[in-house]
């Protein structure tokens, strides 16, 4: 008799006939016995619960395959907004669908399961759609569109934010060519550069040129050419910015 199988009968002569066994009520008959251990029992079938599956005591979980899954997960999307676990585990209860403790057991996680239905994909295209929409029609109804205008503009209409198109596209900037939109073009003087990057030394604990890309995102600031363009270099921008700090 194999370890897995001598596991079982033991499982099965300690429920006697029971429909259900605890890890406890099997530690205390195994006390004194030749029986394996609940250590071993878990070592050997990973859970407690896949042990009693596997010795047919309890109530024994319908198995859904990945496939079984995967078609669950594509039904709850149609009919869910907002589509999320949270809401999915309702669903699923309603409709007898795999559990999300279904889903983790065949994909080890919710976001894999929604890779491989191909619901993160659709989610990403989607979101591409809203921002494309929202800029162009944006662009259509005000004379410049800004980071600025476009945050006012969008108050109330459920758009993505400034900070959702700058993380999906890179920057603002980065949006706007991406979809052919032309950028308003600014002369920036070296009082206005400097007002910003006073701006930026506040926010920020260092004044370095990562930490200002950081900072700029989503805002209408000047790049890192225009600075290094007006002062020569990075370095003494940010050193007029601090003599002026400590006078």
């Amino acid at each position: 008799m194999s370890d897995l199988e001598e596991a079982i009968e033991a499982l099965r002569l300690a429920a006697n006939g029971k429909n259900e066994l605890t890890a406890n009520t099997y530690f205390r008959w195994q006390l004194n016995t030749q029986h394996p251990s609940v250590a071993e029992i878990l070592i050997l079938f990973g859970s407690w619960q896949i042990a009693l599956e596997r010795a047919g005591i309890g109530h024994v979980r319908v198995a859904f395959t990945k496939s079984d899954i995967i078609e669950a997960l594509r039904a709850a999307k149609e009919e869910l907004e907002p589509f999320t676990s949270a809401t999915y585990r309702e669903w699923a209860q309603q409709h007898q669908a795999p559990s999300l403790t279904d889903i983790v057991h065949q994909f080890n996680s919710w976001q894999q399961a929604l890779s491989e239905a191909e619901i993160l994909k659709e989610r990403v295209q989607e979101m591409e759609r809203r921002i494309i929409e929202s800029l162009l029609e944006a662009q259509e109804t005000l004379p410049v569109l800004t980071s600025q205008t476009y945050t006012k503009w969008a108050v109330g209409k459920n758009r993505p934010t400034v900070a959702t198109i700058a993380r999906r596209y890179g920057s603002w900037s980065n949006a706007l060519e991406i979809i052919g939109i032309d950028q308003p073009r600014k002369r920036w003087t070296e009082e206005e550069v400097l007002r910003v990057l006073q701006e930026a030394a506040d926010e920020l604990d260092v004044l370095t040129i990562s930490h200002y890309q950081q900072f700029s995102m989503g805002r209408d600031v000047p790049s890192i050419g225009v600075i290094t363009a007006l002062f020569g270099s990075w370095s003494n921008a940010v050193m007029i910015v601090l003599n002026q700090r400590q006078s």
